[in-house]
């Protein structure tokens, strides 16, 4: 369904306004490639990748000159949970042809076997972190310039009130109005962000862990938690897509 919006404005020559589906939707291109913009972050797909976009999930399209698109609706009870986040989606030699196949055959069994493989691709692909926002206000910004330097250390509010000559009640709010998260939860996931870089890199998990405050155990629960893969297969699927 779509609605009308100033934002068609900012839309290339070739694509779509904010719009949303009654089923969930794989978009990927035969040919050529596009950007889909969801919640303000955009997510490239062409033909070695699609987005997933579950039901009622409000997105804009920008598309290449030379994309031919092609979109698959499935079923909610085909993908259940696992359908229900957005999801960048590699496509490897067996979907591709399935997809392909699609656009040339209608054979219920063809179906079948695209939808199987499709719902597995889905529900292995990384699910899209939410990106973090980072505050900037004048009691919030010296936290994020000390976990910068110092991911490791994670000063408890009583000691940034002590520093900012202020309450930790007010920093408790300020951290609440810019982030939309309590200061325990953002500098735990702002941590796993900075460990990003650092695991792609190819540093060890349990030295990423340490550097960034975690014990490894706690380290990997709380990435999964985050990204919806482990640290090894996050580093994994990162490396690939280089």
């Amino acid at each position: 369904m779509q609605r009308s919006t100033s934002a068609t404005e900012e839309l290339s020559e070739w694509g779509h306004p904010p719009h949303w589906h009654e089923s969930g939707q794989f978009v990927t291109a035969v040919i050529g490639s596009g950007v889909l913009v969801i919640d303000g972050r955009e997510h490239p797909f062409d033909p070695t990748l699609g987005v997933w976009v579950p039901a009622g999930v409000e997105h804009a399209g920008r598309f290449g000159d030379d994309l031919v698109p092609l979109a698959v609706e499935l079923p909610d009870t085909r993908m259940g949970r696992a359908g229900a986040v957005v999801r960048v989606v590699p496509i490897g030699p067996d979907l591709r042809h399935a997809l392909l196949a699609s656009t040339r055959e209608s054979a219920a069994a063809s179906e079948r076997q695209l939808q199987e493989l499709l719902a597995s691709a889905i529900s292995d692909a990384p699910v899209l972190r939410e990106a973090l926002r980072i505050p900037c206000g004048r009691l919030t910004a010296p936290v994020v310039d000390h976990l910068r330097a110092t991911p490791a250390h994670v000063p408890p509010l009583v000691e940034w009130a002590d520093r900012l000559h202020t309450s930790v009640a007010t920093i408790r709010r300020a951290f609440l109005a810019e982030t939309g998260r309590p200061y325990s939860e953002w500098t735990t996931l702002f941590r796993l962000e900075l460990s990003i870089e650092r695991l792609v890199a190819g540093e060890p998990v349990g030295a990423v862990a340490r550097s960034t405050g975690f014990s490894v155990n706690g380290y990997g629960l709380a990435f999964r938690r985050w990204t919806g893969l482990t640290p090894s297969e996050f580093r994994a699927r990162a490396v690939a897509a280089r």
